[in-house]
């Protein structure tokens, strides 16, 4: 990665029970209504389809369209359940929303198979590249990795769709 001084991204960095989804899709909300023009994915769960899972989906902020990111396996399923063809379909969904120029890009999850060098990757790097802002939900617990993909320290945000909103219109308004 490129002087990560040069890089324009936050991490909104969220605990078990923080809601970094919502907070993320009110500031969408309110940066939209604002004018802004804003790509990528938003996290939304779902139902629940078993003991401590639920239904993972990915708003496409383009288009509207819905992706859901896990194999529903039934209830008794153990394990990981990530379908990596819906990984795969989110991953160019969030390469056009990066062609696309953005004002600002949303990343549902700096994840596992983030961490591990696959999933969505190449294209939040390619978006960091472009100069495109870039917000991700990154557990704590990934925090280093995430800092790591960025080759420093990372701007931490906290769930709170005020803050998000508010660092979103100064990388805008930096970038006019």
């Amino acid at each position: 990665m490129k002087n990560s001084g040069d890089l324009r991204a936050a991490a909104v960095v969220f605990e078990s029970g923080d809601d970094a989804d919502a907070a993320m899709a009110v500031a969408v909300a309110a940066l939209r209504h604002a004018g802004l023009r804003i790509g990528g994915l938003l996290q939304v769960f779902g139902p629940a389809i078993g003991p401590c899972k639920r239904e993972m989906n990915l708003l496409v902020l383009a288009s509207g369209d819905w992706i859901r990111l896990d194999q529903p396996r039934g209830p008794e399923a153990q394990g990981c359940t990530l379908d990596g063809d819906a990984l795969t379909r989110a991953g160019q969904a969030l390469h056009e929303a990066v062609q696309a120029r953005p004002d600002l890009l949303v990343v549902s999850r700096f994840g596992k198979q983030e961490a591990l060098g696959g999933g969505m990757r190449a294209e939040i790097a390619e978006a960091l590249l472009s100069g495109i802002p870039v917000l991700v939900a990154v557990r704590a617990g990934l925090r280093e990795e995430w800092e790591r993909f960025l080759g420093s320290p990372a701007q931490v945000l906290p769930t709170c769709a005020d803050t998000i909103a508010g660092w979103a219109r100064a990388q805008a308004t930096a970038a006019s």
